[in-house]
């Protein structure tokens, strides 16, 4: 797979859609683009952590000397190229939105966002943005501030640069879903087209349950209240006691990567037994390290023909446990299991079976990431304004960085 080619190490080269990526995490959306190279597609990510640059590094991915979204902004040189912003800002603030602070944090940070919005001047804004900085900082959390980084970096490059970036797309829990919304009237108002929707990665071809909350915004100051096109689903919702539909064009099941075909259907769910073919040989159960309903003793189960649960940085809790039938031909729960290694958990997140991942916390860092093949659909349509082309599922099985041999896997523990 080829790599970006840098001007420098630390610095994004022109193209047509050069993407910063803030927040970018070990390269869910960088190994999306790196796939979308022969469209013009550069990337370049801002990430903090260094065990997580480690794995970006040994991904190949382009990464900024600097670690913090908030040192840097559109006129820095490392990414003033930059046509595209994406990201996904950290969301623990919002991860309780059913409790009292989850909501105060919510709404403390639409407040902050309509300070930001509808500034004429550079100097307007940065005003506003010292204000709202003070604020944030003052915070009990200050992650909650985080969220609005992009939009910072929006309004930069407008007024400050002068040049808006072409393409908008951010992404978080669901939660987050009424900020990227505020963030679109916002936006609309700047002169972009901007929707926000939740989208479901199993109806993309993840094998795994996982909602995300994303926004769409490309320039368009003369028609600012068009529709924005969100990717279409090509495979089947997963919903716990439906039937999985059974496989189209002669597929069979058991194709992680497998191309989606014409509009209008779509192919069924993609299993965890079907990513974890090549490691998994019998049919097994997941035990969630999370409990349902808020009980932590009532674990959710999925068996391996069912997509996974949400993978969180917490999946080397998860149980595996042997599922076997008896002469009678009913279930029952056998033997445990190896837990997943960090190979298994990536592929259920979608990520090339290949991937370098590195250091001790690499399912913090699978957890966090946005699935690859959700961000192919949604950097495709974004982007090109199209579904994404059939060869990049394949070549996105294919990914290996250059010079790591096949089956080498270098960290430590997930």
């Amino acid at each position: 797979m080829t790599r970006p080619s840098p001007l420098s190490p630390s610095s994004l080269p022109s193209a047509t859609f050069g993407i910063v990526d803030l927040f970018a995490g070990p390269g869910g959306l960088d190994i999306a683009a790196t796939i979308m190279k022969d469209e013009g597609v550069e990337s370049i990510g801002v990430e903090w952590d260094p065990a997580t640059r480690a794995t970006r590094a040994a991904a190949g991915l382009l990464t900024t000397e600097v670690r913090d979204v908030a040192e840097l902004g559109p006129c820095d040189p490392s990414v003033s190229k930059a046509t595209v912003l994406t990201g996904g800002p950290p969301c623990q603030s919002f991860s309780v939105a059913g409790s009292r602070k989850g909501h105060q944090a919510l709404d403390v940070v639409l407040c902050l966002a309509t300070q930001l919005a509808d500034h004429k001047t550079s100097a307007s804004f940065a005003a506003a943005w010292k204000d709202v900085k003070r604020k944030t900082d003052a915070m009990s959390d200050d992650r909650t501030g985080f969220v609005l980084q992009p939009l910072r970096w929006i309004m930069e490059a407008k007024l400050r640069r002068r040049r808006p970036y072409k393409v908008i797309v951010l992404e978080q829990v669901p939660t987050v879903l009424p900020v990227w919304k505020h963030f679109a009237e916002i936006l609309r108002r700047t002169g972009y087209a901007a929707e926000a929707h939740v989208l479901r990665s199993e109806e993309f071809g993840v094998p795994q349950a996982r909602r995300r909350a994303v926004l769409i915004a490309q320039w368009d100051p003369k028609n600012v209240h068009r529709k924005v096109r969100f990717p279409e689903a090509t495979h089947q919702r997963y919903k716990k006691g439906d039937e999985r539909l059974p496989p189209m064009h002669g597929q069979r099941h058991g194709s992680l990567f497998a191309t989606p075909h014409s509009r209008g259907t779509v192919e069924p769910w993609v299993s965890m037994g079907d990513a974890l073919e090549a490691t998994r040989s019998g049919d097994f159960v997941m035990v969630s390290n999370y409990g349902s309903g808020g009980d932590p003793k009532n674990r959710g189960r999925r068996e391996s023909v069912e997509p996974a649960p949400t993978i969180t940085g917490k999946v080397r809790r998860n149980r595996l446990l042997r599922l076997e039938k008896d002469p009678s031909g009913s279930k029952k729960v056998g033997e445990e299991l190896d837990r997943l290694s960090p190979r298994e958990a990536g592929l259920l997140q979608s990520f090339p079976a290949e991937y370098p991942w590195r250091s001790t916390d690499v399912a913090q860092q699978i957890g966090n990431a946005i699935p690859p093949r959700l961000s192919l659909h949604i950097l495709s349509m974004a982007l090109l304004r199209e579904p994404p082309q059939e060869k990049w599922f394949r070549l996105l099985k294919e990914w290996k960085p250059e010079g790591l041999p096949a089956g080498e896997d270098k960290c430590e523990n997930a």
